[in-house]
Parts: structure tokens; C-alpha cells; sequence
């Protein structure tokens, strides 16, 4: 099932840089490269870094933003929080889920037969052609051994990440932050779970 970014319709109107009226704010989808250069921009401050991020979210600058009523903001901030924090997984489930509501009967199962074949919430372009899901390669120690050298957290999560999905580390920036954030689960499996993990998985 395919997943679009909702529609927040403003409790209370603002007015935007024209001075027309904004009703309602198409909401953005965070990405990966996007979002660490806004939280680097923001610095430590928690409430600085939702702002920055909610500019993305919403595409408006920050004196339109200002403008907003907090029930507005809570709800954006919400948005922006899932997009930080939850997998892909989980915004496929629900646009399943709303499909399946509405009587789409073209509603799709969000489960993937392999969880080493993950579908990407939104599709990139890498390497000149278009890609829908990702297939990941387990790391073999070599690369373990080289991401340890690196020197940030970082560094170390775009080299192995890299490495397990066959992006080159420029790509990972086109991902969307859900979707960097299911690798990582599955990714962290790889890197610290043993052996029998994964017999168990494939023989249910």
C-alpha cells in the first residue's frame, strides 16, 4: 500500500508570506539528509530542534510558523515526532489500515515475506534508476572492523549502512527518515543478535 503525507487542516487560519489566507499545510515527509542538517543547524535545544524540523515538515518559513495556534503546533509536532522516530513499518501499516476502511479493495498487506527486503516509504532514485524497497546483505567482519575505525556514530551508521543496502552514502540522505530508521532495527539485528536469531525467524 502506497503512503502519502496527510493534510492538517489549521484549527485557526494564519496568514502566509503573501498575506492570503493558509487553510490548510500539505505535510512533507522528513528526510534522512535534510533532517541532520537541521538538527545541526537547531544545536541541543529540544524545542529549537522541533521548530527546524516542522519548517521542513511543512515548507513554510519560521514568521509564518509563529503565526500558528499551539493546538496546531501540537498537532504538526506530533507528525514531525512520528516521522523522527517510527519505522516505516508502521506508517504503511496504517495507510493499509485507512484503505482497507475506505474499501480500497487495492489495500495491501504492509508485511514484507522477508524482513530483509524492506519496501521504502517513498521511492529513490540511486544509481540512475528508481528503487522501491531495499534488499539487505548481512556484514561480514571485515566491515564491522572497518566501521569501527571511523570516528562519529554517524559515520559508522552511513558506512554499515551503506554496506548492508548496496546505496553509495550519498544516497542514504534521499532516504526518508522512517525508512533510515527501519534499517536501523534491522541493521542493529545484524550487527549484535546471533546465529540462532535468525535460524528462529525463518522457521516459523
Amino acid at each position: 500500500m502506497s503512503w502519502t503525507p496527510p493534510v492538517h487542516v489549521l484549527l485557526c487560519p494564519i496568514a502566509g508570506e503573501d498575506e492570503l489566507l493558509i487553510s490548510q499545510i500539505q505535510l512533507r515527509p522528513l528526510f534522512y539528509g535534510e533532517q541532520t542538517a537541521a538538527l545541526a543547524k537547531a544545536g541541543s535545544d529540544e524545542d529549537d530542534q522541533f521548530f527546524e524540523l516542522a519548517k521542513l515538515a511543512t515548507g513554510l518559513p519560521g514568521k509564518v510558523l509563529d503565526q500558528l495556534k499551539r493546538p496546531d503546533y501540537v498537532s504538526i509536532a506530533q507528525y514531525v515526532h512520528e516521522m523522527s522516530t517510527l519505522p516505516t513499518s508502521h506508517f504503511l501499516e496504517k495507510a493499509a489500515a485507512e484503505a482497507e476502511l475506505e474499501g480500497d479493495s487495492r489495500a495491501e498487506s504492509a508485511d514484507s515475506e522477508s524482513l530483509d527486503v524492506v519496501p521504502l516509504l517513498l521511492p529513490l532514485t540511486a544509481g540512475g534508476s528508481g528503487v522501491d524497497s531495499l534488499t539487505l546483505q548481512m556484514p561480514a567482519l571485515l566491515a564491522t572492523k572497518a566501521m569501527k575505525k571511523l570516528k562519529t556514530p554517524k559515520e559508522r551508521a552511513e558506512f554499515i549502512t551503506a554496506h548492508c543496502t548496496g546505496l553509495m552514502i550519498p544516497d542514504l540522505a534521499l532516504l526518508t527518515v522512517p525508512d533510515w530508521t527501519q534499517l536501523q532495527e534491522r541493521i542493529d539485528d545484524f550487527l549484535n543478535k546471533p546465529a540462532a536469531f535468525f535460524r528462529n525467524a525463518t522457521s516459523k
